[in-house]
């Protein structure tokens, strides 16, 4: 390691090591470790910024978690899991479109940093933007970040990146990254704080701790993550406040094709694939599978665990039919099932 980023980790370990004597909670360690790590894959972005700057940006850091952790939540419905933001006290929630575009989806549950779960029901959603918007069912006042509507991120600014990667974990807070904003390309944020599987619909933040952007895909590399602007929710908040649906996702497939489904949901606490239920007249249905089945083997893949099936079935063709291998009562039973 060069004389340089010898100084600048020096200068994150004593700012995490500060961060410890002033909150030694588990969470509080796991966030400031969390920091520290994602700011030095940062370094070589930085290699200009003195070293005071870098200071001043990984307190900003901790500032804007501590602050807005409690806010970011899992938002699961049985066939995944993503991620969300409460910003209002009576809990509206923003996340992708994509996260809870089933028109089935009557409602789901949310689990905040607590481990506190609570119901949510979907409003609307702009799928030509990937937009979503949702509210918790029980009264508040809940915790909740705010939003930019100033609409002044620069390219080269220092961005936060909350989300449940992976699905929520008990004990764990939403992992956090840092970045840069690099470009807005395809009217959306483009930065290099990592997204992977789960953080769909998370939080994404300025160094003032407001909200700029919610969290959509990952673009040609892990480098370029995308994220919808805030400034799409502000202009169509009421649309979506009101419940209306509109749009189409532009990300569905070739030829438009829709995502393919089985008709089960999972119990993604688990860690094996534990059937919750089957919708009536679905492939799985139709199949044979029942509530209280663990779905073993899907195609030629194993499944030991609700979000890998999520996951299979995804990259599957509606209308092709699979094996399905299931436990039953210490049997083992096979079948066949056509997504669609």
């Amino acid at each position: 390691m060069n004389n340089s980023k010898s100084i600048q980790l020096n200068i994150h370990m004593n700012l995490f090591n500060n961060h410890l004597r002033h909150g030694p909670h588990w969470t509080q360690i796991f966030v400031a470790l969390a920091v520290v790590i994602s700011l030095l894959d940062n370094l070589r972005a930085t290699d200009d910024d003195s070293i005071r700057s870098l200071k001043i940006v990984g307190e900003r850091v901790i500032q804007v978690v501590d602050q807005n952790r409690e806010a970011c939540v899992a938002l699961i419905d049985g066939y995944g899991s993503g991620s969300g933001v409460i910003v209002s006290s009576d809990g509206l929630v923003l996340t992708a479109g994509h996260v809870i575009e089933k028109a089935n989806l009557g409602s789901f549950m949310i689990i905040l940093s607590s481990g506190r779960r609570v119901k949510a029901k979907p409003l609307g959603h702009n799928l030509n933007n990937d937009l979503g918007m949702a509210q918790i069912l029980e009264p508040g006042p809940w915790p909740h970040a705010k939003i930019n509507r100033k609409n002044d991120i620069k390219s080269g600014d220092w961005v936060v990146s909350l989300g449940h990667s992976g699905g929520w974990e008990l004990g764990r807070d939403a992992p956090v990254r840092t970045g840069r904003f690099l470009k807005k390309e395809n009217s959306q944020l483009v930065t290099d704080a990592v997204l992977i599987g789960g953080d769909s619909g998370g939080p994404l933040f300025n160094l003032e701790g407001e909200v700029v952007g919610i969290h959509s895909s990952i673009g040609d590399s892990v480098s370029e993550n995308r994220h919808i602007p805030i400034e799409f929710f502000i202009k169509d908040w009421d649309r979506l406040n009101r419940g209306e649906k509109w749009g189409a996702l532009a990300n569905l497939g070739e030829n438009n094709q829709r995502r393919p489904l089985i008709g089960v949901t999972v119990d993604l606490s688990e860690d094996r694939c534990l059937v919750k239920s089957v919708y009536r007249g679905s492939p799985a249905d139709a199949a044979g599978i029942k509530p209280g089945d663990v779905i073993t083997e899907f195609g030629d893949t194993r499944i030991t665990s609700g979000q890998q099936l999520i996951d299979v079935v995804r990259r599957k063709s509606v209308g092709t039919t699979y094996p399905l291998v299931v436990q039953r009562a210490n049997q083992t039973f096979n079948f066949k099932v056509t997504p669609q």
